[in-house]
């Protein structure tokens, strides 16, 4: 248990520092080019990437019988996605969907820490769910089911 949320907590750290590298303006930028010229394959991979993704998001008090073989199917999806992606243009989709996945996890575990750090990281979690719609081109279709 300990090593799990150790290694739960390192790999959110490390998903929200990558995160806090780019500037927000910088970001919808580079995302509006983005779902443009991404290979069709790459595309449905991301697509299903983000699926396994969602459902774990505002799960974080799920119990972890039900949390990790979840996690554990989005983690094998995201890494199948970042040897997939060749292009600069799929390389920024890759960073969307695993900057969100590591916010959840990172929530996940500031949920049993400190509530203001929590409700700081949900919304950062939150932003970082927008900008993954965004960059596939799905935040016109599930922006009111976002609020």
């Amino acid at each position: 248990m300990k090593f799990t949320l150790a290694l739960s907590i390192g790999l959110a750290l490390a998903g929200s520092v990558f995160s806090a590298q780019n500037s927000t303006d910088a970001r919808a930028k580079s995302e509006k080019t983005a779902k443009t010229s991404l290979s069709p394959k790459f595309r449905s991979l991301a697509e299903d990437t983000l699926d396994a993704v969602e459902r774990l998001w505002g799960e974080s008090g799920m119990s972890d019988e039900i949390f990790e073989p979840t996690k554990l199917e989005a983690e094998r999806l995201v890494q199948k996605l970042r040897r997939a992606a060749a292009s600069s243009n799929e390389k920024k989709v890759y960073d969307a969907v695993s900057t969100y996945f590591g916010q959840i996890q990172l929530c996940r575990v500031l949920a049993t820490v400190n509530t203001a750090t929590h409700q700081k990281c949900l919304q950062e979690e939150r932003e970082a769910r927008a900008s993954a719609l965004r960059v596939l081109g799905r935040e016109t279709a599930q922006a009111s089911s976002a609020k």
